[in-house]
């Protein structure tokens, strides 16, 4: 009965190459292939509901190099969600291979669960490395030279967080987290201590794309294919978030060598994205600065490095993941700036309402799932006392919604685009049928997840607290 808590990442695993292998072959015929997306988001569904009945479960595995507490049950569930919605949602006939397509994610979704459950620093790299390299074959899949430069700055995070985590073990003898955690429990924080961990989060900085580290990874999202985008936007920052948070949990005892440099990224992030994102007028682009604004919010959670605010974190990381990466699927091949998805609330209403959800929903709006994010991170720095902090992240939630609104003008009020353009509607109905409903589905999600927050939001507390956190 305990392996069964195993079973969401066997089926993940097992899937993924049973498309790869379908893909590789041509096993199944061409006129089958339109339900590979629906039978893989079940798949993944019947995994969720896996991972919620028996990740309950307390228990440790492969002589404790693996943990399933409650954030292992809260990140898992999270990341099986996002890429189930995420398949779901996507236009396929907008994608570069179908296999690849649906394989992907759910290596993404994979290497998440590895750095969730992860008990020492070698499972945490070996978490965040795998959803990395799934972003890199989907972004090389349409764009070669993208793939290439997104590989060279994944070498200089990676880089970055090897050292780190070196010097974090040479410092305290240890790989294994908690271990970690009651060594610096006793010891003084250092200079000696403090730069490797900046070097280590500079790297989880550039993984995650957050500014000003956002330079590197962003620009080939906007060049890669929609769910290659979510991947990159979405996905692998969900990963280096987790490892994050593992790690500002381990060095919970000694703040000042980590809680600096996530004051000023948060700050930088948090505005800096909201004005970014009022500034362009694209609609990928505008997605992708709203989210690192949002991100930035995550990190300020991080940054009263107390256990209300890193659970807050944790549940607004969930709402995040969900948006980032279902959004640029939703937005689909309306790549073309803004004249791309004029009227599109007149010709597709499921999937225009599904991209405004989820600008929305990265902005903070309220009623939806960022915005009760948001709000468990602004109560978290109002108790901390980072009142600056707070004035500078809800400035950065009014450029975000500007943004935002901006958006919905051109998706409702424009006139639609011409009859030539509709064409965009994908070749296979089934297939289109199906990310319509995947439309709707992220609709409900999006704008039910604050229905269900004050349970979602104990979760992510019991998650935080398995980790050690007061």
């Amino acid at each position: 009965m305990s392996y069964l808590v195993l079973l969401p990442e066997a089926l993940v695993v097992a899937t993924a190459m049973v498309a790869l292998l379908v893909g590789r072959l041509t096993l199944i015929p061409a006129a089958s292939r339109r339900y590979l997306a629906l039978v893989t988001a079940a798949i993944v569904i019947v995994a969720f509901g896996v991972e919620l009945w028996a990740g309950a479960a307390l228990t440790t595995y492969f002589g404790g190099a693996l943990v399933q507490d409650r954030f292992a049950l809260f990140a898992k569930a999270a990341a099986l969600l996002i890429a189930a919605v995420a398949i779901a949602t996507t236009d396929w006939a907008a994608e570069d291979s179908l296999y690849l397509g649906l394989a992907m994610p759910l290596v993404a979704a994979f290497g998440v669960m590895v750095a969730a459950s992860a008990a020492d620093m070698i499972g945490l790299w070996a978490g965040l490395e795998l959803a990395a390299a799934a972003a890199v074959v989907m972004v090389s899949l349409r764009r070669p030279d993208l793939g290439l430069r997104l590989l060279v700055v994944g070498a200089v995070a990676s880089s970055l967080v090897l050292i780190g985590l070196a010097f974090l073990y040479a410092s305290t003898g240890n790989a294994d987290l908690t271990a970690i955690r009651d060594v610096i429990a006793n010891r003084t924080p250092t200079l000696a201590l403090a730069i490797p961990m900046l070097l280590l989060l500079g790297g989880l900085a550039i993984r995650a794309g957050i500014a000003p580290f956002h330079v590197g990874p962003l620009p080939v999202g906007l060049g890669a294919s929609p769910l290659g985008a979510g991947l990159v936007i979405g996905f692998v920052t969900v990963a280096a978030a987790t490892v994050g948070i593992k790690l500002v949990a381990a060095l919970a005892p000694i703040p000042s060598v980590y809680a600096p440099y996530a004051y000023a990224i948060s700050a930088v992030a948090m505005v800096g994205g909201g004005a970014a994102a009022l500034a362009v007028r694209s609609p990928r682009p505008r997605m992708a600065y709203l989210a690192v604004a949002q991100l930035g919010w995550v990190a300020a959670g991080l940054a009263t490095h107390f256990r209300s605010g890193v659970a807050a974190s944790l549940f607004l990381l969930a709402a995040f993941g969900v948006a980032a990466t279902c959004g640029p699927a939703l937005l689909g091949r309306a790549e073309a700036g803004e004249t791309a998805i004029a009227g599109l609330g007149v010709v597709r209403p499921a999937r225009a309402a599904g991209l405004a959800l989820a600008m929305l929903s990265l902005a903070g709006a309220p009623p939806l799932a960022g915005f009760f994010g948001e709000l468990a991170v602004a109560a978290a720095l109002a108790q901390s006392g980072n009142f600056v902090l707070l004035g500078l992240g809800m400035l950065g939630s009014v450029f975000s919604i500007a943004a935002a609104i901006s958006t919905l003008r051109v998706l409702y009020i424009q006139s639609p685009i011409e009859e030539a353009r509709r064409g965009a509607v994908a070749a296979l109905p089934a297939v289109t049928a199906f990310s319509t409903a995947g439309a709707v589905v992220f609709c409900v999600l999006i704008a039910g997840y604050g229905v269900f927050g004050y349970p979602i939001l104990g979760l992510a507390d019991q998650g935080a607290e398995a980790l050690g956190l007061r």
